[in-house]
């Protein structure tokens, strides 16, 4: 998405180097050391780490990345209200929505229905 890679700089293209086009971007992975970080991408590589870890406290940066996975669509545009994430194909029609944060369930150990005791273990 531009917005990934032009306005807010979290996705970088492999170092040029590399004899690769800059035509696939990528969010520089985070438990990597700075060094190897700074030879696969460049100097912006810190940087875009650095807004990465920052995205669960920006709804526009949050939702951008999850509509960058919640679909095969080509996503025009989008927008961030109420809690969700609406993408719009290059007419305005919407073509996904995903909610900002996932609800959570928190299961009782022992299912009284069933009569078992459930292992959470994920």
């Amino acid at each position: 998405m531009d917005f990934l890679v032009h306005v807010r700089k979290i996705a970088l293209p492999l170092y040029p180097q590399f004899g690769l086009q800059m035509n696939v971007y990528y969010i520089p992975p985070v438990h990597v050391p700075a060094d190897f970080q700074r030879q696969m991408f460049g100097p912006g590589a810190e940087r875009a780490i650095q807004v990465y870890r920052s995205a669960k406290d920006d709804p526009e940066l949050l939702g951008a990345l999850l509509l960058a996975g919640c679909t095969d669509r080509w996503v025009e545009k989008f927008r961030v209200a109420d809690g969700w994430v609406f993408g719009y194909d290059r007419k305005g029609t919407e073509v996904v929505r995903a909610p900002l944060k996932e609800p959570v369930y928190v299961r009782p150990f022992r299912d009284e229905v069933h009569g078992v005791y459930r292992h959470n273990i994920t």
